[in-house]
């Protein structure tokens, strides 16, 4: 055991000796009015409410937890004996922390119950005789003696969790209260407003009354704790899905990798299109789930070329009929995949739909230029223009500037001249690398999707990119 630990525990065994030395000692020195059967009633109801209320507490921040044990612990310190407060306070502590596997961590939170409400009952003690105030009657210096009570409480807790903080963990005192005091206020300023309210109620109505107003608090507070849990259970689901998605990221990489060994332009065809893509999406002005949607549809859309046989893909020749078949089932193999997961079938549909032409002339349904989703126009000429552009089996890569040339004499007859022009327009003012394809790579891209879609919590995405990143195009 560390030092600071060792320390830790030593701390926290002398305040439970302390604890359980003053509350001995206040029994002893107690009168027969602290003793009454009506005060011990009290007290037994103030430890139901109090237990009940740090049963429902709520841990919302990492340092913030919403809980109602400190109002019973302020009425017993307001109109009880001293024994009584230290009981309440005492049971509200070790109800907390009994689950605790740290013995000094549950002697440490239960005797920071009890100590700080033993000066506080004390400190309402002293003022109440000084300000003469009358039992069991609502007044101002009622009020005032139990904000002291209560400010005392709160001071005298969360100073002795500092000197914890410090030698448990190291932490620095004054780093302590620079991060605690805002929380600190906020739950002082709650103490004081609803606790002295709640006061009030019992000198005027009793102990029957502060049960009745207890009952929708409480009420109030599971329904919260509900809420606060379910919010926990969905975003363990999400790290947990999140976690599950990595692993397959990290496939996919070594896929990539794997795959870029047997075939450069798989991967490169890819990242350039997807680039495009992206830059095309960009000068659209298109909203951000569709520009994503469309990168990602550009990284994917020769997804279904894994189960194209190698001597296809490779084939230096002319196709023959059968092997053309191979090729032209493709988008659909690769629509059919990603329209499996969850979120994905608008990049399904894009890449579903990216090898069909205005004239009904593509494939592999012939639809014509209406039936063709717009996404998948913009894909259309980003992948023509790169296959062009790009070294195959079968033929050497054009120039850009035949490329764009070839292009506008297809535009408006199997591509949609807006796009055709759109992409010329950023090529402009590109350099050689940019217009090859070459200023990218796969991994650029599929890291700069894989950000974009985490921030937007869109989880799901990267298996699509996964997959994409798996896949062999060899025909732009």
């Amino acid at each position: 055991m560390s030092s600071d630990s060792q320390s830790f525990r030593v701390f926290s065994y002398a305040l439970a000796g302390l604890s359980v030395g003053s509350f001995l000692l206040a029994g002893y020195l107690s009168r027969l009015p602290e003793s009454s059967l009506m005060s011990l009633r009290d007290a037994a109801v103030l430890v139901v409410l109090a237990v009940i209320a740090e049963e429902l507490s709520v841990w919302f921040t990492e340092r913030v937890s919403l809980g109602a044990s400190n109002l019973p612990i302020l009425l017993a310190m307001m109109f009880l004996g001293t024994p009584q407060v230290m009981l309440v306070a005492g049971s509200a502590g070790l109800w907390g922390s009994w689950r605790e596997s740290s013995k000094s961590i549950v002697l440490f939170n239960a005797s920071n119950f009890v100590l700080p409400a033993l000066v506080g009952s004390l400190a309402f003690g002293v003022l109440k005789t000084t300000l003469v105030v009358p039992a069991h009657q609502v007044s101002a210096g009622l009020l005032l003696a139990g904000a002291v009570a209560g400010i005392t409480y709160e001071l005298i807790n969360l100073s002795t969790t500092s000197i914890a903080a410090k030698l448990k963990y190291g932490r620095g005192v004054l780093s302590f209260w620079r991060d605690e005091l805002s929380p600190f206020l906020k739950s002082l300023a709650i103490l004081m407003g609803l606790g002295l309210m709640v006061a009030a109620l019992y000198a005027r109505a009793g102990i029957v009354a502060v049960v009745l107003l207890f009952v929708p608090l409480f009420a109030a507070q599971y329904m919260f704790k509900l809420v606060v849990k379910q919010r926990d259970l969905l975003e363990r689901q999400k790290q947990l899905s999140d976690q599950y998605l990595e692993m397959n990221i990290g496939l996919a990489a070594a896929m990539v990798v794997l795959l870029d060994s047997k075939d450069e332009y798989t991967a490169s065809h890819s990242a350039a299109v997807a680039m495009y893509c992206r830059d095309m999406a960009g000068a659209l002005g298109l909203p951000e789930a569709e520009a994503e949607a469309l990168h990602l549809a550009g990284l994917l859309h020769d997804l279904g070329k894994v189960g194209t046989p190698d001597a296809v893909l490779r084939k230096e020749g002319k196709l023959d009929s059968d092997e053309w078949g191979f090729i032209k089932q493709h988008p659909s193999k690769g629509a059919e995949v990603l329209s499996h997961l969850a979120g994905y079938r608008d990049v399904a549909d894009i890449v579903r739909y990216h090898h069909e032409r205005l004239d009904g002339s593509g494939y592999p349904y012939g639809i014509r230029d209406g039936q063709i989703p717009e996404a998948s126009k913009i894909l259309a000429v980003a992948d023509t223009y790169h296959a062009m552009t790009s070294d195959r089996p079968y033929r050497a890569a054009r120039s850009s500037f035949d490329a764009l040339k070839e292009l506008r004499r297809m535009s408006g007859i199997t591509l949609d001249g807006r796009y055709v022009e759109l992409l010329a327009s950023i090529l402009r003012d590109k350099d050689l690398s940019y217009r090859d394809g070459t200023s990218t790579d796969f991994m650029g891209e599929y890291e700069r999707g894989r950000i974009n879609l985490r921030l937007r919590g869109e989880a799901l995405a990267q298996v699509t990119e996964t997959l994409r990143a798996r896949q062999d195009p060899a025909v732009g």
